[in-house]
């Protein structure tokens, strides 16, 4: 008898074999964890320190408003998020643009290993735009505007 695709994947290659089961237990897990982020949001707001860095030098960091983003993307609250944290609501899409590459490419036939393929130029560019986010993001005309 002839097996399966999928079945022969997943006795054959350890990095397909890992690769399904983050495809299949992150959906799931993501789930679970926004319910009970979401169910208590107002206790889990009150564990966290406040920022380091912000209360030190007064600037915002990198992830300043990620807590409060996540809060509301669980309430399904999009604009409210990217008012949180531009950068922090760009990072999930590029997380989300990852995980549907990873879905596509346990699906294609023949199996393609899984990689991410980041150009130097293109983590250059990266760089370049978190540096330039933290520098504006702390100028008083974005403070004007968003806080």
């Amino acid at each position: 008898m002839k097996q399966s695709y999928l079945k022969t994947m997943l006795s054959r290659d350890k990095n397909y074999r890992t690769a399904f089961w983050l495809a299949v237990l992150l959906p799931i897990g993501s789930a679970v964890a926004a319910v009970v982020v979401g169910c208590n949001s107002g206790y889990f707001a009150h564990l966290l320190p406040p920022c380091a860095l912000n209360t030190l030098t007064g600037l915002h960091c990198l992830s300043c408003g990620a807590t409060r983003a996540t809060l509301a993307l669980v309430r399904g609250d999009l604009l409210t998020a990217l008012y949180y944290n531009p950068l922090y609501f760009a990072f999930l899409c590029w997380l989300g643009y990852l995980y549907a590459r990873l879905l596509i490419s346990l699906i294609r036939r023949p199996y393609q290993k899984y990689s991410l393929h980041i150009t130097l130029p293109w983590g250059i560019a990266a760089i370049a735009a978190v540096l330039l986010f933290f520098f504006v993001r702390n100028t008083p005309f974005y403070r004007l505007l968003f806080y």
